[in-house]
């Protein structure tokens, strides 16, 4: 019995296209990770916050179709991960994790859809130059070249990297920053963090 169990398997795992391989799991039951490449919502799947198609770049490089349903929960790891989100608060180059049902060998439709840790995900960070501080928002030239503005709230985690001296410690303006947003809203910065040095790249 053992023997034909292994032979199907090794039948299927041969006659299964590479791209199957993304989605973790030999039942119907299946997990993927990798970053979001992007997405289809409806103008009312975004009106009713619930339902839309996203696509993910798997880790193995494949391209995986993930279909939202009003039973899709939402969350990020973390600080926020009390907070349900919504479909519009993900964005391209999300690093995500994904639980769910197989459609095909592309395809599953999600059950839970995790944002991976916000201070690690790509989508959900920036490096710059702080340019000034404002009433409950600071400007900040990133590497392309442009300016853009955020805003900072109460829950804006400030973190400085380095001791400041004399009369440097007077302003940051002209500082390297390194900039988390929140998932929820991406002009809101959730962790701004001072690191003194140069901007990566």
């Amino acid at each position: 019995m053992r023997s034909r169990l292994f032979l199907a398997a090794s039948l299927l795992a041969l006659t299964l296209p590479s791209f199957a391989l993304a989605l973790e799991g030999i039942g119907p039951r299946v997990t993927v990770s990798g970053t979001v490449e992007g997405f289809l919502i409806t103008p009312k799947q975004a009106f009713d916050q619930v339902g839309g198609e996203f696509y993910l770049r798997a880790t193995n490089g494949q391209l995986v179709t993930v279909v939202f349903t009003k039973e899709t929960e939402i969350i990020s790891e973390g600080r926020l991960s009390r907070k349900q989100l919504i479909p519009a608060n993900i964005t391209k180059n999300m690093s995500i994790r994904v639980r769910g049902w197989r459609v095909d060998s592309k395809t599953l439709t999600a059950s839970l859809f995790i944002i991976q840790n916000i201070e690690m995900n790509p989508g959900l960070n920036a490096n710059g130059t702080l340019q000034s501080i404002g009433n409950g928002s600071v400007e900040v030239l990133l590497p392309n070249g442009k300016v853009y503005t955020y805003s900072v709230t109460n829950e804006t985690d400030v973190i400085v990297n380095f001791t400041l001296r004399g009369t440097e410690g007077l302003s940051l303006i002209g500082k390297q920053v390194l900039l988390t947003f929140n998932p929820t809203n991406t002009s809101q910065v959730r962790i701004l963090r001072i690191t003194g040095e140069k901007a990566l790249r």
